[in-house]
C-alpha cells in the first residue's frame, strides 16, 4: 500500500470519527435541553398549584369566646374522675343579662315561668338575669340560635386549661381574693326586700384565661344535662351529654349567695327544671363544629 493511499484512508477514518463524535454531542445536548424543559415545567407547576390553606380557627359570634376543646380530667367533689375529651365550641363571655332576656321576651311575647322581672329593674340591666327556670333558659338559647352548655363543656371552660384549677376565676392565681360576688357581697350593693346584697353587673371582675367572666359567683348557671350524681362513672369519654333522664337539671358555678365551696369547678348539683330562685341564671353555648360522643350520639 502506497503512502499516499494510506494517508487518504487515515483522513477518512478521522472524518468518520469526528462525525460520530459530533452526533454524540448533539444527542447529549438534546437530552440536556429536554431535562431543562421538564425542570422548567415542574417549577412552573409548583408556583401555580395552590397551597393547602393553613388552619384557621372558627371566628366566634359577637359576645362569645372560642373554647378550643381538648382532653382533661373531669372531677367532682366525691372524688370521682373521668378522662374526657371536648370538641371546640363557643361560649358566652358573660351570663345572659336582664337587658338581653328582656329583648327576647319583648321580641317573641314569651311568657316566662319564672319571676325574673322582680329583679330586672332598669338600673340592673347589666346584671345577670335570675329567677328563670331551666325551660326559660332553654327557650332564650333557642331564640338566640344557641343552646345551653353541657356540664362537661362548662367545667372545661371554667378550668381554662388549668388541670389544678379550683375556681373558674381570672386575675393572679386561682383564688377568690378579687371576686366579691359571693357570700352576699356585691360590687354595687343594692338591698332587696327580705334579702341581702344581690348580683353585680356582668364582667365586673377579670376574666379567666379563656376570656370568660363570672365562671365563679354572681349567678349560678343552668346547664343542659339532667343531673345524675353517679354519671361520671358511666359517661362517654367524648362530648358527654349528661344522663338520659333525671329529677333535676345540672347547675354549676355558684352564686353571690353561696359559700366558697359552691364556687369550685368540681361542685355539681341539680334542681328541678321549674325551680325559681334569685341566685340562678345561665349563659349560652354553640357548636363550633359537628361533634359526636364516643357511643356515636350526635
Amino acid at each position: 500500500m502506497t503512502a499516499s493511499r494510506t494517508c487518504f484512508q487515515m483522513r477518512g477514518m478521522d472524518a468518520y470519527a469526528s462525525q460520530g463524535h459530533g452526533c454524540r454531542l448533539r444527542r447529549r445536548d438534546a437530552t440536556a435541553r429536554l431535562w431543562l424543559a421538564l425542570l422548567a415545567l415542574w417549577l412552573a407547576a409548583c408556583q401555580t398549584t395552590p397551597r393547602e390553606p393553613s388552619y384557621q380557627p372558627p371566628v366566634p359570634p359577637p359576645g362569645m369566646a372560642l373554647i378550643p376543646g381538648g382532653t382533661f380530667v373531669r372531677q367532682d367533689d366525691a372524688g370521682n374522675s373521668r378522662l374526657t375529651t371536648i370538641a371546640p365550641f363557643f361560649l358566652d363571655r358573660t351570663e345572659v343579662t336582664n337587658a338581653e332576656f328582656r329583648r327576647f321576651a319583648q321580641a317573641t311575647g314569651y311568657q316566662s315561668e319564672g319571676r325574673w322581672t322582680l329583679y330586672a329593674t332598669p338600673e340592673r340591666d347589666q346584671h345577670p338575669v335570675v329567677a328563670v327556670t331551666w325551660n326559660d333558659a332553654a327557650a332564650y338559647a333557642r331564640w338566640a340560635g344557641k343552646r345551653l352548655p353541657t356540664e362537661a363543656e362548662w367545667e372545661f371552660a371554667a378550668r381554662a386549661g388549668r388541670p389544678t384549677a379550683i375556681y373558674g376565676t381570672g386575675g393572679a392565681g386561682d383564688t377568690l381574693d378579687n371576686l366579691a360576688t359571693f357570700g352576699r357581697i356585691a360590687v354595687d350593693p343594692r338591698r332587696m326586700p327580705l334579702r341581702g346584697i344581690q348580683t353585680a353587673p356582668v364582667a365586673s371582675f377579670p376574666p379567666n384565661p379563656f376570656g370568660l367572666y363570672d365562671m365563679a359567683g354572681n349567678a349560678a348557671e343552668w346547664c343542659a344535662d339532667w343531673f345524675d350524681a353517679g354519671y361520671y362513672a358511666v359517661s362517654p369519654a367524648r362530648n358527654p351529654l349528661g344522663a338520659a333522664f333525671g329529677r333535676g337539671r345540672a347547675i354549676r358555678g355558684g352564686s353571690w349567695n353561696d359559700r366558697a365551696d359552691y364556687l369550685t369547678v368540681t361542685r355539681r348539683y341539680g334542681l328541678p327544671p321549674g325551680t325559681i330562685t334569685f341566685t340562678l341564671g345561665f349563659r349560652c353555648a354553640a357548636d363550633a363544629q359537628k361533634k359526636t360522643t364516643s357511643n356515636g350520639r350526635d
